[in-house]
């Protein structure tokens, strides 16, 4: 009884297994048809599981115009690729395989170049990648651009690579991806992935509202106004430290801009900024860039006025002769000294403006004629308006002046050779005018050396004469 029981369930097993077998047999089925049905080959598969690879992510920056919350509904342009090591059945390998996803262009690190034509255009190259499927005859990618009355094809090409280069007129436009399989049907079409074409235009910039930034102060927010053209909304500027390693650089924020692109407002963070020199660049899309001019970031500012001082070697010389040469009988005096200070308070990027005060002194060697001997002194002294302009930057410096003051004679006696009898001193006081030209070098911080001319108009009340007065000074800088 026993062994009949056992015969039975044996029976059984061999049955169950036989029907389990046979199910999956037929599971595991497989034939390529035509497009009309017929069978062009058929088969069974293995019993067994397929690994698929995981599909490259689409790469949001390689088309930097998306905005950031539409690329992430549009990186991939197929459905998302299946992750990692994900088991899945045979009869679904065939939808995995074909998916596509956008990447940047590898070598180049950039979606787009620019080229110039020979009559000096820029113009965009647009770069368009995708991953490369295996076991296909080609891609066909189709690109349509945005017009008023919607989408309009612009180029339907097949291709053999997983990448193509275009030159488009600046737009928006869309581009789509199918694959073509190796019976030259089409097997899968990607979803729709959009992009925008820049125009490439050379940025300028011409001025800065300011050449100079003080952190201690106040009103410093590190916005500069930028004066120049082709300035857009794509356009990236940033502040640049040359003098350290790495270079600092500081991106800048746009706060307006001018509706012709002649002007923006640019803030930086003036947290990150030090003291020193920095250079302000506009980019462009494409790499289009342009310098702008030094910026000097300083902790403090300098004080507001400056203070010369000098003094040095003079000789007066008459420009034709005159009441004073012909009692002299001599148009120059060498035994000359000058003197000279000057206040500049008003600093200005078309030079500077303040005061001076310069002083002359000639000694009259004693002039020996057969009738008479003849001794004096001359004095000048001028209250001036004052110019000055660096040629070369904290060197060299130009110097213009002019002013009125008073001249004096005084100490001037006569001496009768043939009797010996001297005359009372006489003092007189009249009117001066004039003005010079005058050419500092700073050769220290402090100290400078000048060379300048001077022409004084002396007027007394009965005689008046010109001088000229060439000098040569040393002096200190406060």
């Amino acid at each position: 009884m026993a062994g009949k029981f056992f015969r039975v369930v044996a029976l059984l097993m061999i049955l169950t297994s036989s029907l389990s077998f046979a199910a999956k047999n037929k599971k595991n089925k497989y034939s390529i048809k035509t497009s009309d049905g017929g069978v062009i080959a058929e088969g069974r598969l293995k019993q067994k599981q397929l690994k698929v690879p995981e599909q490259p992510v689409a790469d949001n920056s390689s088309l930097e115009s998306v905005p950031a919350e539409e690329a992430a509904d549009s990186s991939s342009l197929a459905s998302e690729p299946a992750p990692a090591e994900t088991v899945v059945e045979a009869e679904d390998h065939k939808e995995s395989r074909y998916e596509i996803s956008a990447i940047e262009e590898p070598s180049a690190g950039l979606n787009y170049y620019i080229t110039k034509d020979e009559n000096n255009q820029y113009s965009f190259i647009q770069k368009l990648s995708w991953n490369k499927i295996n076991d296909i005859k080609n891609y066909r990618i189709t690109i349509e651009r945005s017009t008023d009355a919607g989408w309009v094809p612009v180029l339907e090409k097949d291709l053999t690579e997983n990448r193509i280069e275009v030159s488009l007129e600046a737009g928006q436009y869309r581009f789509q991806v199918s694959v073509i399989n190796l019976f030259d049907q089409l097997e899968k079409s990607s979803s729709w992935r959009n992009f925008e074409v820049l125009k490439a235009l050379q940025p300028k910039i011409e001025t800065l509202q300011t050449d100079s930034m003080y952190l201690s102060s106040k009103k410093a927010d590190g916005i500069f106004t930028l004066n120049g053209s082709n300035l857009n909304e794509h356009t990236i500027f940033t502040m640049e430290k040359k003098d350290v390693e790495p270079p600092k650089i500081l991106r800048g924020k746009v706060l307006s801009l001018s509706p012709d692109g002649n002007s923006a407002q640019v803030q930086f963070d003036i947290s990150e900024m030090q003291e020193g020199k920095y250079e302000i660049y506009a980019q462009n899309p494409g790499g289009l860039s342009v310098i702008s001019k030094t910026l000097h970031i300083k902790n403090k500012k300098d004080k507001k006025w400056r203070l010369t001082v000098g003094g040095g070697y003079s000789f007066a010389l008459a420009l034709e002769k005159n009441q004073l040469t012909k009692y002299t009988q001599k148009q120059a005096f060498p035994l000359t000294g000058t003197a000279k200070i000057a206040i500049i308070p008003l600093w200005t990027k078309f030079g500077d403006f303040g005061f001076s005060a310069i002083g002359n002194y000639s000694f009259m060697i004693p002039t020996n004629s057969r009738a008479y001997k003849l001794t004096g002194n001359l004095a000048t002294a001028l209250g001036c308006l004052t110019y000055q302009k660096y040629v070369l930057p904290k060197k060299l410096l130009i110097d213009v002046h002019a002013g009125a003051g008073m001249a004096s004679i005084f100490g001037l006696s006569f001496e009768n050779k043939s009797t010996g009898q001297k005359s009372p001193a006489l003092n007189s006081v009249g009117l001066a005018f004039g003005g010079g030209l005058g050419l500092q070098y700073h050769f220290a911080k402090h100290l400078y050396v000048e060379a300048a001319a001077d022409y004084v108009y002396c007027k007394f009340q009965d005689m008046s004469f010109g001088m000229i007065y060439p000098s040569a000074s040393f002096g200190g800088r406060f």
